[in-house]
């Protein structure tokens, strides 16, 4: 059976790292050249949907301005395709795209997926704020780009089982979260690996190969993380997070 290893970044910089989520232009451009090197071949999330045919897909969430300035020339240059998913309020803020960029990286073959209106905790609104964030974003997105957009990611990789179900109603087919691990051919929920200002060389090695055992360690993280964020709270976690990382 056909599985697909989906990777997350966000912003790309090309001086150091301000934000955990923020990774170096040198460790993107590292990241492709070890993709093939291992005769890897990348693919968009929808693309891979439709066909069975890739092993890499290339996600960057939050809409970020390096999307275009720095990504979209990198990947035109190793001929590979990528997944953005955008937060539509945050379109044309300082430091984030233009909707003509985001058309731009469409009409480049790129796939343009959704990341929610305004960028909230998935769990923690009502379900009709969620219907909301979900449909208008999507929406938006579509009008502006002129096709349908078909994948959505949740902002900080929060979900339930009820996040799921109204992403599907909001007419997503692709549903991404944070949660690692591989994807199997015709899931609608997908997992995603994180790529950070922490991932070290060896740890691409090992993402692009990914053991049974790595992908439990990875899924062992994550499981405390989200416990964390329950028993703290999301404020308290954010804030803990970032006293560690500074």
């Amino acid at each position: 059976m056909s599985k697909l290893n989906i990777l997350v970044l966000h912003s790309i910089v090309q001086d150091q790292p301000r934000e955990w989520a923020d990774v170096k232009l040198d460790r993107l451009t590292e990241l492709l050249t070890t993709i093939q090197k291992n005769h890897l071949s990348i693919t968009r999330i929808d693309h891979w949907q439709e066909t069975g045919l890739g092993q890499v897909a290339l996600s960057f969430d939050d809409g970020h301005v390096s999307d275009y300035d720095i990504v979209l020339p990198l990947l035109q240059a190793h001929d590979a395709t990528a997944t953005f998913f955008i937060t539509s309020n945050f379109v044309g803020r300082e430091g984030y795209l233009s909707w003509a960029q985001v058309k731009r990286l469409h009409e480049a073959g790129m796939e343009i997926g959704s990341h929610s209106l305004s960028h909230p905790y998935s769990t923690t609104i009502s379900q009709e704020e969620l219907m909301i964030e979900m449909q208008q974003s999507k929406f938006q997105i579509e009008q502006k780009i002129g096709a349908e957009v078909r994948s959505f990611a949740y902002p900080y990789g929060d979900y339930s089982q009820r996040t799921h179900q109204t992403a599907i109603a909001a007419g997503y087919k692709y549903i991404c979260t944070s949660k690692p691990g591989l994807c199997k051919t015709n899931s609608v929920i997908m997992e995603r690996n994180s790529i950070h200002s922490n991932t070290i060389t060896q740890d691409i090695e090992k993402l692009l190969n990914p053991s049974r055992l790595y992908l439990l360690q990875q899924k062992f993280k994550y499981a405390i993380r989200h416990i964390l964020k329950r028993s703290l709270g999301v404020n308290n976690y954010l804030k803990l997070k970032q006293l560690i990382y500074s």
